[in-house]
Parts: C-alpha cells; sequence; structure tokens
C-alpha cells in the first residue's frame, strides 16, 4: 500500500504521531498474518529497505504465530476447539485457536479474535478468558488467545460500534460460556500435568540427595564374624 492519502491531504495532516499510527499498522497487520497463514506478509517502515516484520507462507497455524510473535509464544500454546449445534436455541458455531498455558508470562492480555474470518472484538468474551486464567492459575498473567470463530452471519450484529470492530453475537452467554468451559479443562489439565511433574522432580532429587548424604553401607554387618577357609 503507497500514498494512501494522496488526494486527502487533510486527512494526513491529522496524523501528528506517526510512529504510534505506525506501531497500531503492525499490530493490525501481525493479527491478520497468523489467521491468513496462506498468504505472505511483508511490511516495511516508509523509506527502509528491509522489512521490520515479514511472515512466511505456512501451512501450519503455530508456525505463522511463530514467525510474528516468535518462538516463546509459540512454545507454550495449547489447541481448543469447540463445535455446536444447539437445536433448541439455534446456537451454531464452531470454535478453534490457541491459548498459551501457564509457563506463558505477559503484561498484557493479545487476543487475536477473527468471526467469520473478519478480525473483530469482543469485549465480554476478552473479560471471560482473563476470568479464568485468573481463577485458574497460579499467577495472574496476561493469556495469548488467538481463536476463529465461525457462525451463521445473520447472528452476528456488526452495528454496536462505528468502526464496527466490535461486534455482538446472537446466544452469545452460551457461545461464550461453552468457549469459556473450554479453556478452563484445558488449562486445568495442563495445570494437573505439571504439577505432577513438578512433584516427580522433587522425589527425585530428594531420593539422589538422600542417597548421597547416606554413609556407605559395609556388604558384612557388624554382627557378622568372617571365617578363615
Amino acid at each position: 500500500v503507497e500514498n494512501l492519502f494522496y488526494n486527502m491531504i487533510a486527512k494526513k495532516k491529522t496524523l501528528q504521531n506517526s510512529a504510534d499510527d505506525y506501531g497500531k499498522i503492525i499490530n493490525l497487520l501481525n493479527r491478520m498474518a497468523i489467521h491468513h497463514n496462506k498468504v505472505s506478509f511483508s511490511w516495511p517502515k516508509h523509506g527502509a529497505v528491509k522489512a521490520d516484520v515479514h511472515s512466511v507462507v505456512s501451512s501450519s497455524r503455530i508456525d505463522s504465530i511463530k514467525s510474528v510473535y516468535g518462538v516463546s509464544v509459540a512454545k507454550n500454546l495449547m489447541k481448543v476447539e469447540v463445535s455446536s449445534a444447539c437445536d433448541f436455541s439455534g446456537c451454531t458455531f464452531d470454535m478453534d485457536g490457541f491459548i498459551s498455558n501457564s509457563n506463558y508470562v505477559a503484561k498484557k492480555t493479545i487476543l487475536v479474535l477473527f468471526i467469520n474470518d473478519r478480525l473483530v472484538e469482543c469485549a465480554a468474551l476478552k473479560r471471560a478468558i482473563e476470568i479464568v486464567y485468573a481463577a485458574t492459575l497460579p499467577k495472574a498473567s496476561k493469556p495469548f488467545v488467538y481463536m476463529s470463530i465461525n457462525l451463521p452471519r445473520e447472528h452476528v450484529d456488526i452495528n454496536i460500534h462505528p468502526t464496527k470492530k466490535e461486534v455482538s453475537l446472537l446466544n452469545q452467554e452460551i457461545i461464550i460460556e461453552m468457549v469459556q468451559s473450554e479453556v478452563e479443562l484445558k488449562l486445568r489439565n495442563a495445570n494437573d500435568t505439571r504439577t505432577f511433574q513438578e512433584h516427580k522432580v522433587e522425589y527425585i532429587q530428594s531420593t539422589l540427595t538422600s542417597l548421597r548424604n547416606d554413609p556407605p553401607v559395609s556388604p558384612l554387618s557388624s554382627g557378622q564374624k568372617t571365617q578363615k577357609v
């Protein structure tokens, strides 16, 4: 994209903080890159020869996340999936994505949410996920979450925000509850496994320490006598 404001000089002059605007562009394209992993994104800053960020075409979502957000994020992700067809309420949707585990530590929540392949925000879903992380993990670490939700177009209300970035869903409470339950289940299972492994390592270490500290045992006890032949 070049010369975006070639015929809107007044609009261009209102953009006072170019560094802040560039950061917002990077944030947007990062999110687009991990969802559209069949497309390569490259974005250099104006006047720069080398791209600041470059995403690669990949068949794996994890590889796309790794190329954009780094190995430290990608190695601490767990797959989540929810599929529902609730005939009694008309609640039909599918969700798949990745959530960070208990080893991931961050100060700010990153929620990359696509609904029907459109990048959007859902404040209620974000709050529900943060509540699960705060209640499940020992530390109040903020999560990384990528989710793609597909549901009938008529079940999405895009007219609740002037920029169309915030959406509301039909049967939103049911959808959020099911997604929240899946996230909580994954976190608890992962946390239980981690606790078991830590206890196992502690037991092995304490056993080795005990063996090193114990005095060597003579093959003959004090009550036994040697017999000459």
